[in-house]
This record gives C-alpha cells, sequence and structure tokens, in this order.
C-alpha cells in the first residue's frame, strides 16, 4: 500500500468516514512475480502482442477462419479500450471460462477449455499481473463470425496449483501452457477433436502443429525427457532444426515466455506428455 492510500484511509477514520468496504492492497512484489511466472507458462499469452502490436498485451492480432474473422483483444488495464474496468472476477472469468463481463463468450481460438485448470491460487497472481502492466489505449475490430460461437464444457479448477512432480507437469501442460490448444486438430467450429489429442494437425493461423504423442514413428516417442524439456526452452530439437511459427511465438514469449520455464517445470511438462498415447499421425 502506498503512503499516499495509507493517508487517506487514517484520514477517514479519523473523521468517521470509515467506507463499507477497505480498498484493496496493492498487490504484493510476489503476488506480481508469481503472476508473471503464470504469464511466462502460458507462452507470454503472445497472441494478444501480435509483432505490429502497440504495446504489451494490446491485442490485434488477426485470425482468418473459414468461419470468419476474430481479433486477439487488448488486455491491458486500460479503462476504455482494454479491462482497466474489469473486477478480477470478471477478468478471471474471461480467462478460465471465456465469458465477457456482459455475458457474451469468447470464440475458443482463446483457450480457455485448458485455461479454465488454471488453479484459484495462480489465477489470483495472474489477474495481478495482466493488471499491473502498462495500460495501451488501442480498439480492436470487432469479430465477424458467420456462425454462432460454440459453447464448450469447462472443468473446475483446483484451489492451490501443484508444485512438483508428474502432476505438475500435467497441470502445466493442460493448463497455462494449453499444449492440447494447437496439437490437437479443429473442427469446422474451431472445437478440438479429442479423439486425436496431441496428435498434430491443422492449428492456429492455417499452422500445422507437430504430432507430439509418443508415438514412435509420427510423434515424438523417441525423444527423452532431457530432450523435451531443452526442446520447451530453447526451441532447438533433438536432430537440430529449431522450433518455428506458434511454437516459436511461446518459447519466446512476450514480457516472458517457456524460455523462462524453471528447469524443474520443464522437465515436469515433459514427463508429462511423455505418458500420453501414441497416435499414429503423420503430420510432415
Amino acid at each position: 500500500m502506498s503512503i499516499r492510500r495509507i493517508g487517506l484511509t487514517l484520514a477517514a477514520f479519523a473523521l468517521g468516514l470509515w467506507p463499507a468496504a477497505a480498498p484493496a492492497a496493492d498487490p504484493s512484489p510476489e503476488l506480481l512475480a508469481r503472476g508473471k511466472y503464470v504469464f511466462a507458462t502460458a507462452g507470454g499469452c503472445g497472441c494478444h502482442t501480435p509483432p505490429d502490436a502497440v504495446g504489451l498485451n494490446a491485442g490485434g492480432q488477426k485470425f482468418e477462419l473459414l468461419i470468419g474473422t476474430i481479433y486477439s483483444r487488448n488486455i491491458t488495464p486500460d479503462g476504455e479500450t482494454g479491462i482497466g474496468r474489469w473486477t478480477d472476477a470478471q477478468v478471471a472469468n474471461a480467462i478460465r471460462r471465456g465469458e465477457r463481463p456482459d455475458g457474451s463468450r469468447l470464440f475458443p481460438i482463446h483457450p480457455y477449455k485448458y485455461l479454465a485448470n488454471i488453479a484459484d491460487d495462480e489465477t489470483e497472481a495472474l489477474v495481478a499481473y495482466l493488471k499491473s502492466v502498462k495500460p495501451v489505449r488501442s480498439t480492436v475490430p470487432p469479430r465477424a463470425l458467420r456462425i454462432p460461437v460454440p459453447a464448450l464444457t469447462v472443468p473446475t479448477a483446483p484451489k492451490v496449483a501443484p508444485r512438483e512432480g508428474l502432476a505438475r507437469g500435467q497441470y502445466l501442460a493442460g493448463g497455462a501452457a494449453h499444449c492440447a490448444d494447437c496439437h490437437t486438430p479443429r473442427r469446422f467450429d474451431g472445437s478440438p477433436d479429442d479423439t486425436k489429442f496431441m496428435a498434430g494437425g491443422p492449428g492456429p493461423e492455417g499452422s500445422q502443429p507437430s504430432n507430439i504423442t509418443a508415438h514412435l514413428e509420427t510423434g515424438i516417442g523417441r525423444w527423452s525427457e532431457a530432450q523435451i524439456a531443452r526442446f520447451l526452452k530453447t526451441g532447438v530439437k533433438p536432430s537440430g532444426p529449431e522450433a518455428f511459427s506458434l511454437m516459436r511465438v511461446v518459447i519466446r514469449g512476450t514480457s516472458a515466455g517457456f524460455k523462462d520455464l524453471t528447469d524443474a517445470d520443464a522437465l515436469a511438462i515433459a514427463r508429462y506428455i511423455k505418458t500420453v498415447p501414441p497416435i499414429e499421425n503423420k503430420v510432415r
């Protein structure tokens, strides 16, 4: 809490003007640091900071799909064009449930099916971080869809995030890192085809994400846990070539990205990925 806020609060108390609810304390440096790390595990939310963006999280990434055109939104704390007037709960609902404050649904190119798994404690930190960055006034064009927004069922998030082991890897890969969002092919309406979970194929922006199941020939079954973990942080494959397309984006991140994963978290994700059932699906 700032000295000015403390002074105003004490003055109000002395004058008998104590409000019904005390103003929320400024987020601690520790909470903001944790929030930035959650942001990193989400690849720095790279879609909200395209190369031509006017600032971090200012939106504007254009997605031209068969069913219409969508733009990533401004998620800076600007009060007019961003999320500055949203409550913490409203920001959390948008992240994890794909719901705007007015009740309308985000198109599932926003991976809320997976971000719904982010635990309450890490969501609190992530929201605090998103509200701490520089507000940018940037109006994004509205989406233009030829079909209704599909409704996806979202899971109930855990209260507290797992901190280690395979549970941590499954939590990260299936939550903030949203690996399946790109590596599971999509149906016509944008919903994922879970019969090909992590098996690669048509993805966002016309990309062709790789099969990352444990299939020995068409997947990454021959990669070791250490090789997968190294790839997540550096983008370098065991055979030498580097990641490209959206994978390069999430590794580099924006203010943070996969490159900032701790060694323990990168290895935990790798261990989980090695448990994904193999599916034969040659992508390229």
